[in-house]
């Protein structure tokens, strides 16, 4: 039996497909693949993100019971990218080896740097979100610079440290050299847009029929993020910065009206400068994915 660890990254199809394997588990389950069910949670992201991973254990058996030996255990929680720099991906595997599975393969979705970034930034923004969680208020040009610089973005809410990466070429060798499991990369193109479902590709290669998600089912959840506008994104930002929280755009007082105008102006003004620098500083991103042919082969192993 193997694992496969869907790790993300974020903005990269991850909610869909998470929501098509939740709702095709016992589909899956024909198809040897575990794709752990939890009521009311598509992902797996409250399992890996505590530090005791003692239910790795008890999750292998269940998986041998549902699947078989020769079965697959698929989890998927985009929220490991937060720790993909720290111990968390080794106390995994560790975990994982005193379970019985030596055969781990990461897996992680890559998406253009600078499309990432923008996507990242417009998640951030959501002021419901960003007053319950305390997120820290971002500025487009300095965030920028710093992830060119850095290959990371993070930042602090009430409840954890999250980081973003964007370096991924840095990734994938940091993770190589760090973990004893397969490091695969792929790319977002082929993850959502050329497949007829998110993840399509995925599962396809790990399902013991050869089936994509597609395949398994005529009915599918559908899950579109909202598209918001550079002058609503950077509204957003306004209104929680200011703790401000209208009924209708037009009970904004002209501080805040003003305030959107500046930081919009700024925005549009720095965005074609750190698209230049990612595509300077984050040149050669394409190294970290794994090409399609050869992904298939090693996930079919």
């Amino acid at each position: 039996m193997r694992a496969v660890i869907h790790a993300g990254l974020h903005k990269t199809g991850t909610t869909s497909f998470q929501r098509c394997c939740y709702d095709l588990h016992k589909e899956l389950r024909k198809q040897q693949i575990h794709y752990p069910h939890i009521e009311g949670q598509a992902h797996h992201n409250r399992l890996v993100g505590g530090d005791d991973l003692d239910w790795l254990k008890a999750l292998v058996r269940t998986t041998r019971q549902n699947v078989g030996e020769r079965g697959c255990l698929l989890i998927s929680a985009e929220n490991l990218e937060y720790t993909l720099h720290t111990d968390k991906p080794e106390r995994i595997e560790k975990s994982l080896e005193q379970a019985g599975i030596d055969d781990v393969i990461w897996v992680l979705c890559f998406r253009e740097p600078f499309a990432a970034y923008r996507s990242v930034y417009t998640q951030l923004s959501s002021s419901a979100h960003n007053l319950k969680l305390g997120r820290a208020s971002l500025e487009f040009e300095a965030a920028g610079r710093l992830i060119a610089a850095k290959g990371t973005l993070c930042i602090q809410n009430r409840f954890h440290l999250q980081t973003f990466h964007f370096n991924y070429p840095r990734l994938i060798q940091d993770l190589r050299l760090r973990l004893k499991g397969l490091i695969v990369g792929m790319d977002f193109e082929v993850f959502t847009k050329q497949a007829q479902t998110p993840g399509d590709p995925l599962i396809s290669a790990l399902s013991a029929e050869g089936k994509s998600l597609s395949e398994l089912s005529d009915n599918l959840p559908t899950h579109s993020n909202r598209s918001y506008s550079a002058k609503q994104v950077e509204r957003n930002y306004v209104h929680r910065f200011f703790s401000f929280n209208p009924s209708k755009e037009e009970d904004e007082p002209d501080y805040i009206k003003q305030a959107i105008k500046v930081r919009l102006k700024k925005r549009l003004k720095a965005e074609r400068k750190i698209e230049g620098l990612f595509n300077k500083d984050l040149a050669g991103w394409e190294q970290a994915i794994t090409p399609t042919q050869e992904l298939q082969q090693l996930l079919r192993r």
